[in-house]
């Protein structure tokens, strides 16, 4: 018998697990809590702000470079070391993860192709599913799996939420081999998996591919004491979904619903505009041309600084003045400041937050580092919404709190989420309230 979820994972942690399910993380999250500004594909300029690609790719040049960039754009640029040398580092990818700021757990450098390949043409390269650390009988611990990519390997493989992972090949899937395993499906293009159900063990060979992100799914309306409810599971916020959004909330127009529930618990974040435009498609006239985000830049580059707003018609928009959102630890970066923008005073938006804690991702990357057939994403920028306030490094604390319960399937009524989502559209107050 299951036992339970570990309590609140460190941010290090998810980022090691957040490799299972995207590129680089990234959904830390999705570093892999994922990239916050790159909506297009990422432009292979030469420089970097002030500095510039090195011109031949020799360890040393690729550290130096890295190293210049945490000096002139970081947002944490005053407290990096100086060095005499880079010598000491064996890597790019080792000097960053130790000159960056200790609250950093975002900043990262990733692969040139696999990244552009997500953010220019939607697709990932990697088995397609998210796992949560949990433990079952005995105290042994395990990973669970509690979100699988529509399209992607995991979901050809027969993979359901809720599926227990006992063993990667031969590593077992404990906390003391997050990082064997971390590699090995960074690495690996096929791997035997081992799951465990009901006492018994069983095996499923998985080979990797490149697939078209699907991000939007379970789409659903639910008719609730006289209430049309809209539902919907948002999982990376990326333009190439914008035709798919603009479809879903033209049905949830003609349906004239009353709610929208807008399950948000995996979204890592992604492109900021996409995240603007589901708000916009949202909340319609009660936004329409005010400000979504000011983003501020270190004083070096302050004329950088600048302001993005709410779109000003869609056809789609539903003109709401209240959203039900689903949260987690997982929901970041772009995810969150939908919610903190759509807070702001002067926008007439009543956010309900359900499910949990989220991770606290204020910051943003401007520009993407290109070097050597790499992506630096280096945190350059804080985001603050309309009246001029950040998201708590320590995240977004639910109204109703909830557990997230991997063993029902998303728009199951009666998983936890869900049904504390539905029960709040009825009472307009928490079920904890009530009893």
């Amino acid at each position: 018998m299951l036992l339970k979820i570990k309590g609140k994972p460190l941010k290090k942690l998810l980022l090691l697990l957040n490799l299972f399910s995207i590129l680089l993380y990234s959904k830390d999250i999705k570093p892999m809590l994922q990239m916050s500004l790159q909506p297009h594909p990422i432009s292979q300029e030469q420089w970097f702000y002030a500095v510039k690609s090195p011109s031949s790719c020799s360890m040393k040049n690729q550290k130096d470079y890295v190293y210049k960039a945490l000096h002139d754009s970081y947002l944490w640029r005053e407290d990096v070391p100086f060095l005499d040398s880079t010598d000491i580092y064996g890597s790019p990818e080792e000097l960053l993860s130790s000159l960056k700021n200790e609250n950093d757990f975002f900043s990262h450098i990733v692969d040139f192709k696999k990244a552009n390949g997500f953010f220019g043409n939607g697709k990932f390269y990697n088995f397609g599913f998210i796992p949560f650390l949990i433990q079952i009988q005995n105290g042994k611990e395990a990973l669970a799996v509690v979100f699988v990519y529509p399209n992607s390997p995991a979901e050809k493989a027969g993979l359901k939420r809720g599926d227990i992972i006992t063993r990667i090949d031969n590593i077992k899937t404990t906390a003391s081999n997050l990082k064997r395993i971390k590699k090995k499906l960074k690495k690996d293009k096929r791997i035997t998996f081992t799951f465990w159900k009901n006492g018994k063990r069983y095996k499923k060979r998985i080979i990797k591919y490149a697939y078209s992100v699907h991000t939007i799914s379970n789409v659903k309306i639910y008719h609730i004491k006289n209430k049309k409810v809209g539902y919907m599971v948002l999982s990376d916020f990326i333009s190439s979904e914008r035709d798919a959004l603009n479809h879903i909330f033209g049905k949830f127009k003609l349906e004239k619903i009353d709610d929208l529930i807008l399950d948000l618990r995996y979204n890592g974040g992604g492109d900021t505009i996409m995240a603007d435009h589901v708000a916009s498609l949202i909340g319609g006239a009660n936004l329409s041309n005010k400000v979504s985000t000011n983003y501020i830049f270190t004083p070096k580059y302050s004329n950088l600084n600048y302001t993005s707003y709410f779109e000003d018609f869609n056809k789609n928009q539903l003109n709401l003045n209240r959203l039900i959102v689903i949260t987690s630890e997982r929901t970041c970066s772009a995810s969150e400041q939908l919610i903190k923008n759509l807070r702001a005073s002067g926008n007439n938006m009543e956010v309900i937050q359900i499910g949990q804690q989220t991770c606290g991702k204020p910051y943003a990357y401007n520009s993407v580092g290109i070097f050597c057939n790499k992506a630096l994403f280096l945190i350059n920028t804080k985001a603050q919404n309309s009246d001029n306030e950040m998201i708590s490094q320590n995240g977004l604390s639910p109204t109703c709190l909830v557990a997230d319960n991997i063993y029902k399937n998303f728009g199951d009524q009666e998983e936890n989420s869900l049904k504390e989502a539905l029960n709040y559209v009825v009472n307009n107050q928490c079920s904890a309230q009530i009893n």
